[in-house]
């Protein structure tokens, strides 16, 4: 088994990670496997970095020969066992439980790894699509933040490195299998801006202001638009372009625009029991079977549910979900729902604020 130690020379957001806990709980991790399956394959290289007071440090332990799997795992968990986080991509899904696996199979059961985990791609998992990136893998979410990595190869490619250096243990085979370990853990730590993607939670937008736009639609109809404008608490570390439903969200640093379809029309609010109302065509209305005693039989007619309503006129807004009652439809039969958008709403900052992260969880929900 060969160990490599040394110092790693990256800058690294620290303050992103010390929101949470002391950088000296968090241990980095990255493993290197002969296959996907922990069944019928091995561990070969296990690369870590952790922090101390001269700043970020890189360990790896690499099986020599095809059979030190085990040692690497011992040493390993020997080392682990000071730390309370494991910091990986998408390790949940699949270093941990492969590690656990082989950890299994070699009897050190007895021995653990750490419980505490922070996965980064989970972190960023609810952004995936507003985010609209091909694919969610460590080196294009890289490439995204821009931190300069431009290695073309993969895990599943350096299998074959791996096997070559077995057979034939060159000096340049060993390099190119630690360099692209080194690289993954490296790169876990420049990751770490996505974290600042947690500011998107809804108690997070700050509006700034809102205002109605009107503009001319492609058939030239008059049409009429929100804009809220909000403040997130940081700059996120990639844009945000987005939409769903006639919304539209974009996310520069720390300012952010959100575009609404508003309604200035006549709609209808539907009354739940229309076997207590009665319908008076001439009026367009419903009214409750105590009100229209006082109306003549000619002028009346038992409600059914798509003529049980009230008319309103006004301002409204779309929600996908009862987020604002009293709700209003277009018709009985439609299934987009509504509420006024009153001068009280336009003036209430708190409102603006929620209905705007109402608004981004819906684009960002959306299918």
């Amino acid at each position: 088994m060969r160990i490599i130690s040394k110092t790693i020379d990256i800058s690294v957001q620290d303050q992103l990670l010390q929101a949470s806990a002391p950088l000296s709980d968090f241990l980095v991790l990255d493993i290197e496997t002969t296959g996907l399956s922990a069944e019928n394959n091995a561990v070969y290289l296990i690369g870590c970095a952790y922090y101390q007071t001269d700043g970020w440090n890189l360990i790896q332990w690499m099986d020599n020969t095809g059979n030190e799997e085990k040692e690497v795992l011992s040493s390993f968990l020997l080392f682990a066992s000071g730390y309370k986080i494991l910091l990986h991509y998408n390790g949940d899904r699949f270093d941990i439980p492969f590690l656990r696996k082989r950890i299994e199979f070699h009897g050190l059961s007895n021995e653990s790894i750490p419980v505490g985990t922070l996965d980064l791609y989970k972190v960023i998992t609810p952004f995936k699509r507003i985010l609209g990136l091909p694919d969610y893998k460590q080196q294009t979410m890289e490439a995204l933040l821009g931190t300069g990595r431009v290695e073309q190869e993969s895990g599943a490619d350096l299998i074959k490195v791996y096997r070559k250096f077995i057979a034939d243990p060159e000096a340049d085979l060993l390099a190119q299998l630690l360099m692209h370990n080194e690289a993954d853990v490296t790169g876990l730590l420049s990751l770490l801006p996505l974290l600042i993607y947690s500011d998107l939670d809804a108690d997070r937008f700050r509006v700034r202001k809102a205002q109605a736009n009107y503009f001319t639609d492609y058939d030239g109809s008059r049409k009429e638009e929100l804009f809220v404008f909000f403040k997130l608490p940081r700059p996120l570390p990639a844009p945000v372009y987005a939409s769903a439903d006639h919304c539209y969200v974009k996310i520069e640093g720390d300012a952010g625009v959100l575009k609404v379809p508003l309604y200035t029309e006549v709609m209808k609010y539907f009354y739940a029991n229309y076997k207590d109302y009665y319908f008076l065509p001439e009026e367009d209305m419903a009214v409750h079977k105590y009100l229209a005693s006082y109306v003549e039989k000619s002028r009346r007619i038992q409600a059914k549910p798509e003529t049980c309503y009230t008319r309103k006129a006004g301002s409204f807004l779309p929600q996908w979900d009862l987020y604002r009652t009293p709700f209003f439809k277009r018709t009985y039969q439609d299934s987009e729902l509504f509420f006024e958008f009153s001068d009280d709403c336009k003036k209430d900052r708190s409102f603006l604020s929620g209905y705007a992260a109402y608004v981004f969880a819906h684009i960002k929900n959306s299918k």
